[in-house]
């Protein structure tokens, strides 16, 4: 169990810092070693400290204490970086919270707006201690990164915090360095982060420059704050994340490129997956993926609650009228498999991107019939919006998803294109969320669109049709579907 330095140790039992609720915080061993690193500037004679630590293990937390301490007692300055704006302005809004409820630091602080104001809004980019010493954030988001190089400069902090390390590109990670270089003999870097990314940020926790300090999920609850409960239900909730959110393990380099991108899916989960024996149950389900032509193809999935089948992969010509005879020649295929299948309308989903929008525009105005356009490239779900990038993202990798649905159950009837679920790459974005390769950079490295995979995908999107109200029998006779 971590002891923290006697300077350290007295240091807390001074602030005795609060939460917003007036309770002292009981800090635990891996978060006063933490706290330990800043207040020295380093650890084990190295001026170079890495920590990785669990998912809501308090890091945040735990680093603005030290930068309070330190600016307490010294004319310091804190440079604060991370991939976004709201990223880096949690660690200052933690600062703004320990100084502005602690008596003694409230008197130390150099601000000129009201102290209640500040505290509710925590909204400063800067904060400075009548020390002379500050604490600024930075965002190294990808749009900034040279805006944000030349603030880094124009500042000259010898200290930096890098928060989410892994998703600092390297081109910004250089210029922290260089201004570090300022400070040749007086200068402290700390990078705080969850692996996501084999980087500069796996190249330094292999460094000997580097004191590292290592908190998952197994320390996480010895300490206490985390319960196998929770840990479990994690894991459960997230298991495309979990052994790195949690278990805090860089990925395997076999499943990682050097571009950071991870493969969703492995051959043996695809293997698996075609191999299980059970009976369908549940919803039925359609799902369509529209070709754009080229070496693209059309593809229709069916899917159950616990099995999935794919129905047709075709490829249409246009005919010499245009185009309108491949959109109904496209949503009679739809039509078809409906009627075939006693697939309720309000459970088809088409990809309505481009081609797709006119067959369900023809399908809701010429057929009577209501499906669910579904277009991958907007927002996820308002619940998700701060998790996966796009909607795409989302139904692919969220807990109700494509992935966890294969891993943990569904059944793949036997078709040779489910193996291109094995191409299909992932990462986080600056902002932190998961976004998945887009299908033009697969093309652009050789693969084909994964369009069986998708067509599968749209059936975990939310139905827009929400209510049914039949078919006219002008319809039906038409070849439209038949009544339910």
């Amino acid at each position: 169990m971590y002891k923290p330095t006697a300077v350290t140790k007295a240091a807390l039992e001074f602030y005795r810092f609060t939460d917003d609720t007036g309770q002292v915080i009981d800090w635990k061993p891996g978060q006063l070693e933490i706290i330990d690193s800043i207040v020295n500037r380093g650890m084990g004679n190295k001026n170079r400290v890495q920590i990785i630590a669990h998912t809501r293990y308090g890091k945040s937390l735990s680093v603005a204490a030290g930068v309070c301490i330190r600016l307490g007692m010294k004319s310091d300055k804190f440079a604060v970086v991370a991939g976004t704006t709201e990223k880096a302005q949690i660690i200052m809004d933690d600062v703004i919270m320990l100084a502005t409820n602690n008596g003694i630091l409230r008197t130390q602080l150099n601000i000129s707006e009201p102290l209640d104001r500040l505290r509710a809004t925590r909204s400063k980019s800067r904060m400075m201690f009548k020390s002379k010493g500050e604490i600024r954030v930075f965002s190294a988001e990808s749009s900034r990164v040279t805006e944000t190089s030349k603030a880094l400069m124009g500042f000259g902090a010898p200290n930096v915090i890098e928060d989410e390390a892994a998703l600092i590109n390297d081109k910004l990670q250089a210029t922290v360095v260089r201004m570090l270089g300022d400070n040749p003999y007086d200068n402290f870097m700390l990078k705080i982060g969850n692996p996501f990314e084999r980087n500069h940020f796996l190249k330094t926790w292999n460094s000997q420059k580097y004191y590292r300090i290592f908190i998952d999920d197994k320390r996480g609850i010895k300490e206490g704050r985390l319960t196998q409960e929770l840990a479990d239900e994690a894991k459960e909730a997230d298991p495309l994340l979990y052994g790195i959110n949690y278990e805090c393990k860089f990925p395997d380099a076999s499943m990682i490129d050097s571009s950071g991108w991870l493969y969703l899916f492995s051959d043996q989960d695809i293997e698996m997956a075609t191999k299980r024996e059970l009976i369908p149950t549940g919803t039925r389900r359609l799902g369509f993926d529209v070709a754009r032509g080229g070496r693209d193809y059309n593809a229709i999935v069916f899917r159950q609650d616990n099995y999935a089948k794919v129905i047709k992969k075709f490829q249409l010509e246009t005919s010499k009228k245009g185009g309108q005879d491949t959109l109904i020649t496209a949503a009679d295929e739809i039509v078809n498999a409906m009627r075939d299948l006693s697939v309720h309308p309000q459970n088809v989903f088409i990809d309505d991107n481009g081609v797709g929008g006119g067959i369900t525009d023809y399908l809701t105005t010429v057929k009577g019939i209501n499906i669910n356009p579904v277009n991958f490239g907007e927002s996820a779900s308002e619940r998700n919006r701060d998790k996966y990038a796009n909607l795409r993202a989302e139904v692919y990798a969220a807990d109700n998803g494509v992935h966890n649905w294969l891993l943990h159950g569904g059944k793949l009837e036997a078709h040779d294109d489910w193996h291109e679920a094995t191409n299909i790459r992932y990462r986080k974005d600056f902002k932190g969320r998961i976004i998945l390769e887009k299908k033009e950079d697969m093309r652009l490295r050789g693969m084909h669109s994964p369009d069986v995979l998708d067509a599968l995908a749209l059936t975990f999107a939310e139905s827009s049709v929400k209510v049914y109200h039949g078919v006219s029998n002008a319809t039906i006779v038409a070849g439209g579907i038949r009544p339910f």
